[in-house]
């Protein structure tokens, strides 16, 4: 590194004197949006970029966005809880993947109220996806707190640029039928596209726990967009959507000791959104732009249940002392000790009164339905400036209002709500051709975690023409979300019958609550991370071999104060106590032989050191994927993919992929007709060692028509 360095200071003293030129001289690069909110080529950004296109989605054959995730050195993917998805970059909690910011067409779909991205829920279908920006590294400095340890931005498809009708169907094993009908028009000055899109299988359904009672899902998007030419500078964009899921869930494992279930839980959630964007190009070098969105996310898990008597762990009336006001108060009493608090019931004698009461009731088994309720709403104003000061200096700033709401009986007895400004901005400069210096920062207010400050600096070196290194400083944080800085739980009963609807007689208060509840201090500081890069990237032009695209990435990140303990009814424990350390190399290869071949290899070595074990279950030390497009006719192509992680908790995933398709036109229309195959290469469990649910083998034959 000494040497390159010291060849890279001689090549600088060499340069010509005058300043660097921002022009077109790296057209054949791929440029990015991303990383510093600026049109840059992927040489010059401050931060390692995977790009993932529409060729790329179509060769990995994936049937969900999460899946093609995989193609991203260092990230980790799984589905830890059946059908819900877990998908994180540097992987630390397999369950909670609270820090990584994720992007649709600029609106974030982080949920606020209770810090998690839903993928299943995510409204857009991947034949909707243009392409798909991830940067890898901390990303807080543009795009503010919870953009901790990078972005995913994924970025849907003008309508300007497609046209006409299109239905698809998707069957296969598992149970899998997927469809979708979408439409695009283009009219004098602009154009929309629609699409309607309906996923849904078994899941695994392996009949062992914790999927014995099955985990089947059904996802319905709708995502749309409309672009006018208000004029040949104003430009204004609509996005509208939502989405609605059913999921079976597993049964709580802590209520199975202490109840039997009715009937199975499912978890239910309804999306919608609105986004508005006006874009100005004020001359050349100045653009302007305003956008506004607002979305609300709705989930509900149904619990039906009866309860056991805690005295004699059999079904009657004495289970509705879990929801009396005595063992409440003795819960309280004895510090939130579950298991002294159960041990030492019968010895209290208001919790005898009551059982006593219960009994004499002359009702049947104590049974009722809880509901895990948590609506979130969202409003986001942002206006953004782009100015070309000189030829070698580019500044984008900003300032963005932020309104949050969550409102859930369950989890925070009523509704919180969390207001942020925020101030940002970016430079890019060029003090001599083949230098690029990146400086961003980014200060925002929220009503929970008061004033906090971002920054990043990036500097890019060409070394020689397709050849640059790069090295990058940034800090970043995660602001505590609504949950954890107001949880207030209280789990009320409702759907009680016969004498029990008498809550206040039977029971001792009205609403009914269950006796655990937990109350967050809101003391939690703000997580924090520090990472220091270096990197390269390299782009070769060799004659009868093709070109190749090269990134390699060498990386240290201390990450502290960190939300590490469990944050559920049974298990609550809030503090910054957690303490992470990554180091690490990741490298991207991308080789076109030539139009009709496509290789592209991605891998990561990651050494992760922690201070609570939960923060190492989703982190992979080693893992990999390999993909190849082989377009060996015309209108025949196959591909095959190949990913590796090792290992998640212990515990390996390794998986092949392979896909023959065909295009054809027939009866005016253009038909495609694809197979899918995905092999596991070995039968461990899935992240946890009951998840023993991996399939042997998943199939699916897909038919699309175009017209």
């Amino acid at each position: 590194m000494r040497r390159i360095g010291g060849c890279a200071l001689l090549a600088l003293g060499l340069a010509a004197p005058a300043w660097g030129q921002f022009d077109d001289a790296d057209a054949e690069v791929p440029r990015v949006l991303t990383p510093a909110r600026l049109d840059q080529p992927v040489s010059e950004v401050p931060a390692s970029v995977t790009v993932i296109d529409r060729e790329l989605i179509l060769a990995s054959g994936a049937r969900e966005l999460h899946e093609v995730m995989r193609l991203v050195p260092g990230m980790s993917v799984a589905k830890a809880d059946g059908n819900l998805p877990s998908v994180s970059y540097h992987g630390t909690q397999a369950r909670d993947q609270r820090r990584m910011l994720v992007l649709v067409d600029g609106r974030s779909v982080y949920q606020p109220g209770f810090a998690r991205v839903d993928w299943n829920a995510i409204p857009v279908g991947l034949e909707d996806v243009e392409r798909i920006e991830v940067t890898r590294g901390p990303a807080s400095a543009a795009y503010g707190a919870n953009a901790f340890t990078g972005v995913i931005n994924i970025i849907t498809r003008d309508p300007r640029d497609v046209d006409g009708q299109q239905a698809r169907l998707r069957l296969g094993n598992n149970g899998i039928l997927d469809t979708r009908v979408a439409a695009a028009h283009q009219f004098g000055n602009g154009a929309w596209r629609l699409s309607l899109n309906d996923r849904r299988d078994d899941g695994y359904d392996a009949g062992v726990p914790p999927l014995d009672t099955g985990d089947a899902k059904r996802v319905t998007t709708l995502n749309g967009r409309s672009v006018w030419e208000l004029g040949p500078r104003d430009t204004l964009t609509v996005h509208a959507g939502g989405s609605r899921t059913r999921l079976d869930r597993p049964n709580e494992s802590g209520l199975d000791a202490i109840a039997t279930y009715r009937d199975d839980s499912q978890e239910r959630t309804e999306r919608a959104f609105l986004g508005l964007e006006w874009q100005r190009q004020v001359s050349p070098r100045h653009g302007f732009k305003a956008s506004f969105y607002g979305q609300y996310n709705n989930d509900d898990i149904n619990l039906d249940l009866c309860y056991q008597d805690p005295l004699t762990g059999a079904l009657g009336p004495g289970g509705g002392l879990y929801f009396s006001r005595e063992l409440r108060e003795h819960f309280l009493a004895n510090g939130g000790d579950i298991g002294q608090t159960l041990a030492t019931a019968a010895a209290n004698p208001a919790i005898q009164s009551r059982y006593a009461t219960l009994l004499a009731s002359g009702g049947g088994p104590f049974c009722g339905i809880g509901y895990l309720d948590v609506r979130e709403d969202r409003y986001d104003l942002e206006l953004q400036d782009t100015l070309q000061l000189r030829p070698w200096a580019r500044l984008v700033t900003g300032l963005n209002l932020r309104q949050d709401r969550a409102r859930s009986q369950a989890f925070l007895s009523g509704t919180a709500e969390n207001l942020s400004h925020r101030l940002f901005t970016s430079l890019a400069l060029k003090p001599l051709p083949p230098v690029t210096v990146n400086l961003a920062g980014f200060w925002e207010h929220d009503e929970i975690s008061g004033p906090h400050f971002s920054p990043r600096a990036g500097v890019n070196w060409e070394l020689m023409p397709g050849h640059t290194l790069r090295a990058v400083y940034a800090r970043a944080l995660r602001t505590p979300d609504i949950y954890e800085d107001q949880a207030r739980i209280n789990l009320p009963i409702s759907g009680l019958s016969g004498p029990y609807g008498d809550r206040q007689g039977l029971l001792g208060w009205d609403p009914a609550y269950f006796f655990i509840t937990q109350n967050s201090p809101g003391t939690l500081n703000t997580e924090r991370i520090r990472s220091r890069e270096l990197g390269y990237y390299g782009r070769f032009a060799v004659e009868g071999v093709g070109g190749f695209e090269v990134d390699v990435r060498y990386f240290r990140e201390e990450l502290w104060d960190l939300v590490s303990g469990a944050l559920n009814p049974f298990n609550f424990e809030p503090d910054n106590d957690g303490e992470v350390a990554h180091r690490g190399t990741e490298a991207q290869l991308s080789w076109r032989p030539s139009g009709r071949h496509l290789l592209r290899l991605t891998g990561a070595h990651i050494h992760t050191r922690a201070a609570d074990a939960t923060e190492t279950r989703f982190a992979a030390r080693d893992s990999a994927s390999a993909l190849w497009l082989w377009r060996f006719h015309r209108d025949w192509w196959w591909s095959t993919a190949w990913y590796l992680a090792r290992d998640y908790n212990d515990h390996p995933f390794e998986r092949l992929d392979a896909q023959l398709g065909w295009r054809q036109r027939l009866a005016g229309a253009e038909w495609e007709w694809r197979l899918q195959v995905q092999q596991p290469l070995n039968n461990q469990p899935v992240v946890y060692s009951e998840n023993l649910y991996q399939d042997d083998q998943r199939y699916w034959l897909t038919v699309s028509v175009n017209f």
